[in-house]
């Protein structure tokens, strides 16, 4: 600690007492937002003053171009012993946060420089991890302004979300609830002013997803709003057990901000609605959207309102089926084979209210499902219209266009549409016999056994690249396929009078492939799922009586 006192800066510090508390207000923040309390962000008085601003450009002005200072030699070397403090080990716990405090500062005026310097950076970083909730506000405060652009940098998005995570930390404690709303507030103002610009930049866009996150009140990097883990879509959509597919864990929620959250999605898509086409296949500003969207699951009004902004139509004519341009509809299913909006069409079909799924079911989905099924893409959004089927009636609108489709749709390698049709007849208690008789057919002739069904489920990539189907084989040290062993394990919670001739197949089968069957994850599970049916213990014990065999 002696080497630290020939630096004047650490001198200053040492001057100013260790025991120094932080000023309650200043910090460079704009103290008329500061005042303000949630309730006055969502009044419609208060939108229009705000709308109404000298300060709230539109859209067609340019980001304010920010031009980055080199940081000084002397503030350099002082961060530098801070840096070089930390790293030796040399401060305490109780020493720890007062010497961030005072290191934070030191950098008032100076965010953008000192958090988009790459070496500088990493310890801005761990002096936000060890400061208290006012100096970290504080800072966010002071940088407000520029805030997007520190969010864009490289360098200065792991600033801004080390600041974020410091913040959601912070929220265990009551008393500062407000400073931290207030603190959000600044951001989101500056934020909503020009949010294309951050919303499709690679580094801006995760940090706008952790604030969305933060606002929401979930963990900034929770997998949920970050895309999700594909096997548990996957298990919800097929009314499989989650933890069947490898577990998931429920984000913990923490204290949140809604009237923030809604101010925040609902002025960035105001403010960007002139490039709302760019946002939709952007990869970027998609994500951002789509933990947006997530994130207001529930809130029916604001989907309602958010939805048709996001899909260029009119709320109206979706809810009430009334006519969509051909044009608008035959685009809407054209960016549905682009990756970036497919994902973001998967989300809006997870979270619409009843009535608004049901308006874009059949305005823009009918006529289409094929063709969207047939596509790499699309055939994901189709899966997740189909998860979503409310009703019969809906349901038969899509075994009209797909019923007769299942061979086809295995052909091509869309087993997930199957999967998925099969699930929703299930769920909803329609067309559950017309399902099993129309992949038993896709899969077996009606010249063929009935025992070649499961065989050719389980290896469906293998038995549809055969040249010669007819003489296919049950293919030796081929791992089983996942989609199809999933299709058989839904098609075992079916009545046993309308799965016989699976059952057959499955009870007919040699020996060796049951043991081969028993070792495969998928084949398994198969196995398992039939065991847990209702079909006869004279069935399940022929099944079991060549495991004695074994």
């Amino acid at each position: 600690m002696k080497e630290e006192s020939k630096s004047p800066r650490q001198g200053k510090n040492k001057k100013k007492g260790i025991t120094r508390k932080p000023k309650k207000e200043g910090f460079g923040f704009d103290t008329d937002i500061s005042n303000k309390k949630l309730s006055a962000w969502m009044t419609r008085d208060e939108a229009v003053r705000y709308k109404s601003s000298s300060k709230h450009q539109t859209l067609s002005d340019s980001q304010p171009s920010i031009i980055r200072k080199q940081v000084d030699p002397e503030t350099a070397k002082y961060f530098s012993e801070i840096s070089n403090l930390f790293e030796s080990g040399g401060v305490d716990l109780e020493e720890r946060s007062v010497v961030c405090d005072n290191a934070l500062e030191e950098a008032r005026g100076k965010e953008f420089e000192l958090a988009t310097d790459y070496i500088i950076s990493h310890t801005l970083q761990t002096l936000l991890e060890g400061c208290d909730v006012h100096h970290l506000c504080g800072f966010l405060n002071g940088c407000a302004k520029v805030f997007p652009s520190i969010a864009m940098d490289r360098s200065g998005s792991h600033v801004a979300e080390t600041a974020l995570k410091s913040l959601a930390m912070q929220l265990q404690d009551i008393e500062v609830f407000s400073v931290i709303e207030d603190t959000l507030a600044a951001l989101c103002k500056v934020i909503v002013v020009h949010p294309i610009d951050l919303m499709c930049n690679c580094y801006g866009s995760h940090v706008l997803r952790g604030l969305l996150c933060l606002c929401g009140g979930v963990p900034i990097n929770s997998p949920e709003f970050h895309g999700g883990k594909p096997s548990t879509i996957l298990a919800e959509r097929l009314n499989l057990k989650i933890s069947q597919m490898g577990g998931n864990d429920s984000p913990r929620l923490q204290q949140k901000f809604p009237g923030l959250l809604k101010f925040l999605v609902s002025e960035m898509l105001k403010c960007a609605s002139e490039e709302i086409k760019i946002m939709q296949v952007d990869q970027y500003s998609s994500l951002v959207l789509q933990t947006a969207l997530k994130l207001l699951a529930g809130h029916n009004q604001e989907l309602l309102q958010v939805i048709p902004i996001v899909l260029c139509c009119k709320k109206e004519n979706l809810i009430e089926g009334s006519f969509v341009e051909k044009k608008a509809v035959s685009n809407i299913v054209d960016l549905m084979k682009e990756p970036a909006f497919s994902h973001l069409m998967e989300v809006i079909l997870d979270v619409a209210p009843e009535s608004l799924y049901d308006g874009i079911f059949r305005t823009i989905f009918r006529n289409s499902l094929f063709e969207l099924s047939s596509h790499s893409c699309g055939n994901f959004v189709v899966q997740a219209l189909i998860s979503h089927a409310r009703d019969r009636e809906q349901m038969e609108l899509i075994w009209e266009e797909l019923g007769p489709k299942f061979k086809d749709l295995l052909e091509m390698g869309r087993p997930g549409v199957v999967a998925s049709i099969v699930a929703a007849s299930q769920r909803l208690h329609t067309h559950e016999h017309q399902c099993c008789q129309a992949l038993s057919a896709s899969v077996c002739l009606q010249s063929e056994s009935p025992r070649c069904i499961v065989p050719r489920m389980l290896f469906l990539d293998s038995y549809f690249n055969c040249g010669d189907r007819s003489n296919w084989s049950w293919p030796n040290g081929v791992k089983m396929h996942v989609m199809g062993s999933l299709i058989l394990q839904l098609v075992f919670k079916f009545q046993s009078e309308l799965i016989q001739p699976y059952i057959e197949s499955l009870t007919s089968m040699e020996v060796d492939c049951v043991f081969e069957a028993a070792k495969d994850t998928g084949g398994a599970r198969v196995i398992e799922a039939f065991l847990d049916s209702n079909a006869s213990r004279k069935q399940k014990q022929r099944l079991m009586a060549k495991y004695a065999m074994l």
